[in-house]
């Protein structure tokens, strides 16, 4: 088996719910330290949690959302353990390497960059990844990496067409409605502030010091068929 597949395999085993690889080398050299490559790897949230937050953030949903974080910084380092040992380079973006920009909410190289490079999903109207199996109750990480990996398919454009939904459960008004493409801000059809100052006071209902809401996550008609599942 070649290394894409030793990969993807170790990781599915280690709890992964999808594993897709990037061809990062159309991002600026500094944005992705170096590396060509990137390993997406997204872990699904459990279904019944999922569907308990219709009415708002939940303890469990805290709960499960550290869960699932914890769980990928472990894959993101056992994937680049694993490259390493295959004589590769590899940095696992782990939630302690990751910085983000208090000023502008962003990162320099986003989860959801490297996962629409790799083909696993697309950026939703409510700026979430949206995924065809799992819909957007889904985590995600990276690993950069110089491993000469079988990259996926990237995906460019939404395809999320017509639905508004998020728009519309929306309490913070914070999606536009305006469908994402790889080629265009993200404040141009995201207020990630607004989000951030609604998700803050929705948490803080159930006495969780956090930034969680999950209703557009909830309501994307791609994860509804994953809950009915």
């Amino acid at each position: 088996m070649g290394v894409s597949q030793d990969v993807r395999e170790a990781l599915i085993s280690k709890g992964a719910s999808l594993v897709g690889f990037a061809d990062l080398s159309e991002i600026p050299y500094e944005n992705r330290q170096g590396y060509d490559y990137g390993v997406s790897i997204a872990v699904a949230l459990d279904i019944e949690i999922v569907s308990g937050i219709q009415n708002g953030p939940t303890k469990e949903y805290y709960g499960e959302y550290r869960r699932v974080n914890d769980l990928l910084d472990s894959l993101a380092q056992y994937a680049a353990e694993l490259l390493v040992q295959s004589g590769f380079k590899a940095y696992p973006m782990t939630l302690e390497s990751v910085v983000e920009d208090e000023k502008t909410w962003r990162t320099v190289l986003p989860h959801k960059t490297v996962a629409t490079r790799a083909g696993i999903g697309w950026i939703g109207k409510s700026a979430m990844l949206v995924t065809e199996a799992f819909g957007s109750a889904v985590r995600i990480t990276s690993v950069l990496t110089n491993a000469d990996l079988e990259a996926g398919t990237p995906i460019n454009e939404s395809r999320c067409g017509n639905c508004a939904v998020c728009k519309e459960v929306c309490p913070g008004n914070a999606v536009v409605g305006t469908n994402w493409a790889a080629d265009i801000d993200r404040d141009t059809f995201y207020n990630a502030f607004s989000c951030r100052k609604t998700a803050r006071e929705r948490t803080a209902k159930i006495g969780i010091e956090a930034s969680m809401c999950g209703l557009c996550m909830y309501s994307c008609p791609y994860t509804q068929r994953y809950l009915r599942m």
